[in-house]
């Protein structure tokens, strides 16, 4: 056990010790050699990728987590929640909220880094498993299972990396290094190793890494064959590499990639609309929504998950030190103000309706929101708070913040959830016309959150068209996933599915962005953050002259 240990800190240490240094995984030959000589080694090479998604690290690597992506998103979005002008703060969300992040900030190399040192462990797994696997009597019935999780890993942050730095699939897809760089095989010169792709060869692979995971991936913690693997349980099952493939699908926003989305789907939740069954991939587990809104985002630790929860796959935050994961949502807690003891930090909360109430008045209200009484996802989700006043009080979120009583920052972070599915499958269908399904999921969702509801009906929404219910249906998504850091993506996606659909979307949701003065469209090429310089310039198979354009 120590053994593995030592190995996943060897497999991050060069990463992040200096801009100056690219030194990808596994670098030490000492490290790789011993990688292979157990099954556990293995393993605790996985269990440091999955500790880069969670945990912050080392100072200068601090910030570049999963977490933090999430709180970079939605400042990005800026559509229903909007920056603070409050003192206290890093200036990365700042920067984020307005594009104005430079070549030169080292938050930009923090977070590639940080995503590609995962994938450079994910290479290092595959090769060791197929090429000189560990000898032991466990890595026979390991396999599949470390493979699974291997091509899970790195499809994953391929889509994260991509989604960050690339433009938005549909615009310039096919344009020669406008993705980013996809290694496939682990560094042997210390550098990521290849040049960028393009944006649809992006996507082709992550689809490819994504679909493998789901092959090999078992559907369940299995007590038996993982007894000496126990954290396997809040690691990526075959219906988490279903649902983060429907999200790749659904983000490509075209009309093919959305029925793939909804076939994906429906292998996880089942196909009946309005409900949430259990299917052949996922065993007995249905992921049934949870009456109490606040679980998802709860500080339940390594406590196992109920058999019929929602969510699909956490990243269990916790500080026990033999489990090896640290305070890692401590910063998106402290920026989405959801720290009551750090409130002038409070970088991004929910706008408030217009006119703004009096400075002192309690925001009871929102623009968003249609039931501020019975919505519990505005009434416990979210919470009320007195700034000084120039800025007065505000609605910020309680999804990472004091909701069972923990210490904040010490929450779990719902990477996949049942929820987002459902949303997907009510917009998808329709979009697809396909109007009594599309109303079925939706009144599901607000079944859950709000008290006392009676489903609605299709002349009940606007003007009773189909255009009104998928307006109607967005809006619901921005409501169920707000500080998640969805809205953003969504953006991009609904502009280029509007490129192609004219009219589908209504023109309110990819009306474009003014930030600092400039109007930025969906396609824009100031919404792509900019490569550090060293990320370019160290790498041979790159330069200056792969930078995101201005």
């Amino acid at each position: 056990m120590k053994k593995f240990i030592v190995l996943a800190l060897l497999a991050v240490a060069t990463i992040f010790n200096g801009c100056k240094d690219l030194d990808l995984p596994p670098t030490s030959e000492l490290a790789f050699d011993l990688a292979n000589q157990s099954t556990s080694n293995l393993e605790g090479i996985l269990n440091g990728g999955y500790g880069r998604l969670i945990q912050i690290g080392a100072a200068n690597a601090a910030n570049s987590s999963y977490f933090d992506q999430i709180l970079y998103a939605e400042a990005m979005s800026g559509r229903n929640t909007v920056i603070s002008s409050a003192a206290g703060a890093g200036q990365n969300t700042f920067q984020f909220h307005n594009f104005l992040m430079q070549p030169n900030n080292n938050q930009l190399s923090n977070l590639s880094r940080n995503l590609y040192s995962i994938a450079a462990m994910a290479n290092t797994v595959l090769e060791l498993a197929t090429q000189t696997p560990p000898a032991d009597a466990d890595f026979a019935g390991q396999k599949d299972r470390l493979m699974g999780e291997s091509f899970f890993m790195r499809g994953t942050v391929f889509f994260l990396t991509t989604r960050l730095w690339a433009h938005q699939f549909g615009h310039n897809s096919t344009a020669p290094g406008g993705g980013i760089m996809i290694p496939l095989e682990r560094s042997k010169d210390g550098t990521v190793g290849v040049s960028r792709a393009t944006v649809a060869q992006n996507y082709e692979q992550i689809i490819k890494d994504l679909s493998e995971a789901v092959r090999l991936l078992p559907v369940a913690y299995d007590p038996v064959v993982h007894g000496n693997y126990p954290a396997y349980r809040f690691r990526a099952t075959k219906a988490a590499a279903l649902a983060m493939l429907s999200r790749v699908y659904f983000q490509q926003g075209t009309r093919d990639s959305y029925q793939l989305a909804l076939a994906t789907i429906n292998r996880v939740i089942g196909s009946t609309p309005g409900a949430i069954t259990a299917t052949p991939e996922t065993g007995n587990r249905v992921y049934t929504l949870q009456a109490d809104v606040k679980v998802p985002f709860s500080s339940t630790g390594f406590v196992t998950p109920a058999n019929n929860t929602e969510e699909i796959l956490r990243l269990v935050n916790n500080t026990t030190p033999t489990q090896g994961y640290t305070a890692a949502s401590l910063s998106l807690s402290n920026e989405s103000g959801g720290n009551p003891a750090n409130t002038g930090a409070t970088r991004w909360f929910l706008r408030r309706p217009t006119p703004n109430p009096p400075l002192a008045s309690a925001v009871t209200a929102s623009p968003l929101f249609d039931d501020v009484v019975n919505d519990r996802r505005f009434t416990e989700l979210t919470q009320n708070i007195s700034l000084v006043a120039s800025i007065g009080n505000q609605r910020v979120s309680r999804k990472w913040g004091q909701l069972t009583g923990s210490a904040v920052g010490q929450l779990n972070s719902p990477m996949l959830r049942s929820a987002e599915l459902v949303m997907t499958r009510a917009e998808i269908n329709a979009v697809q016309g396909n109007l009594d399904a599309a109303l079925a999921d939706y009144n599901l969702i607000r079944r859950r959150a709000i008290t006392g509801y009676t489903n609605r009906t299709l002349s009940g929404i606007g003007t009773g068209t189909a255009a009104d219910l998928l307006a109607e249906i967005v809006r619901e998504r921005q409501r169920e996933m707000l500080f998640e850091g969805d809205d953003f993506w969504a953006w991009k996606r609904m502009g280029a599915f509007n490129a192609q659909n004219a009219g589908t979307y209504p023109a309110a949701e990819v009306a474009p962005l003014v930030r600092s003065g400039v109007t930025l469209n969906w396609n824009s090429n100031r919404t792509l953050l900019k490569w550090h310089v060293d990320d370019l310039t160290l790498n041979p198979q790159l330069g200056t002259t792969a930078q995101n354009p201005d």
